[in-house]
């Protein structure tokens, strides 16, 4: 009888289940949680919860559209279908993986199971991350000079400067070393070599040298791939435009529960969109799947002037909406998804035998 094998990613799975199963059940049963206010006689404008949700798929939607439009470009068969399925499987594992590093990865293998050249996906995948760290990083910039003054109001100013100025740094040093590994053909090049090298001395990559040649082939897509694109406007300039729309309806959905929740609510929309950036911001340097524990903490920290004795009940339905919502409609793409990636290693495999 073989010992059951127990994992350090098992237990940092059970982990993460067992955090978000408490802090929803802290949310929705603790005083003034959303149990009370489902008890309570506290009219909810339930069409303004729709609303929330239809914001919140505008958000995918916009994902899913600027996906088909740097794909299709280069390749007229990819369909809409096609970029549904590569969307909704990137927005399940980054929801499930820490610091969303599991979505490209799992897109890229799906995209290679369409045919798609793994240097041409890699490279406008990569592309789409840069637009949208350029937007998301814009937004940022604008909502502390909109809405600085929350900040110094608040009881924690010290501490919620210390996060979003961390915040901030994050995000300028992951697009930083994008761009350099986007446009340094040398430089990626000796970092996947490196790991490659690692990986043959531990035999997990054989043959070595047709690796190397199929690395060189990628990359020489790869890079050229990120040269052109910049000499299509048509492209970047709806993905720009559609990226910004993407994150303003992620951060409308606390506004549309605000008004929900909220009896005579006074608070505007660039208010709540500033503050949801603030909390986006601070919450995206946390590596945990769905940055939980610490999303919740800065939406409380943020929101709670707004809220009042609501924002319990408002923490745990903007948290379904943005994030377990999310994570259960895409789930059915993991199986999807795994399939695929089966097919596309299977692939990879035939394709280093026929170089041998």
């Amino acid at each position: 009888m073989k010992k059951p094998h127990i994992s350090l990613k098992l237990i940092f799975n059970i982990m993460v289940i067992g955090l978000c199963v408490g802090i929803s059940a802290f949310f929705f049963f603790s005083k003034d949680g959303l149990n009370d206010l489902l008890h309570s006689n506290q009219s909810v404008l339930w069409c303004w919860i729709i609303v929330a949700v239809a914001s919140q798929l505008i958000y995918m939607l916009m994902e899913t559209i600027v996906i088909y439009i740097f794909i299709k470009e280069e390749y007229p068969n990819f369909s809409f279908l096609d970029a549904v399925k590569v969307a909704l499987t990137g927005l399940f594992w980054s929801a499930i993986t820490p610091s969303s590093t599991g979505g490209q990865p799992m897109q890229i293998y799906l995209l290679y199971s369409m045919k798609i050249e793994v240097g041409y996906g890699t490279s406008r995948l990569v592309q789409k991350f840069l637009v949208y760290q350029i937007v998301l990083t814009s937004i940022s910039i604008v909502a502390v000079i909109l809405n600085f003054n929350q900040i110094l109001e608040s009881e924690n100013v010290a501490l919620l400067t210390v996060l979003l100025i961390f915040g901030f740094i994050s995000q300028f040093a992951v697009t930083f070393i994008i761009c350099l590994f986007s446009f340094s053909p040398n430089l990626s090049r000796k970092v996947i070599m490196f790991f490659a090298i690692v990986l043959s001395k531990f035999k997990i990559v054989k043959n070595l040298n047709g690796i190397v040649d199929n690395i060189d082939k990628q990359l020489d897509t790869f890079h050229n791939s990120n040269k052109d694109i910049y000499k299509k406007p048509k492209i970047l300039i709806p993905a720009i435009i559609l990226t910004f729309i993407q994150f303003i309806a992620m951060f409308l959905v606390p506004y549309f529960i605000y008004l929900a929740l909220v009896p005579d609510a006074t608070a505007g929309p660039v208010t709540l969109i500033t503050s949801q950036a603030f909390v986006n911001l601070m919450s995206g340097m946390i590596p945990i799947p769905g940055a939980s524990g610490a999303a919740e903490i800065g939406f409380t920290a943020f929101f709670g002037p707004l809220f009042f004795g609501a924002l319990k009940s408002a923490t745990l339905i903007w948290r379904t909406i943005s994030y377990y919502g999310v994570v259960f409609f895409t789930a059915p793409f993991a199986y999807i998804t795994k399939g695929k990636s089966d097919e596309a290693k299977a692939a990879h495999e035939k394709l280093k035998s026929k170089d041998n």
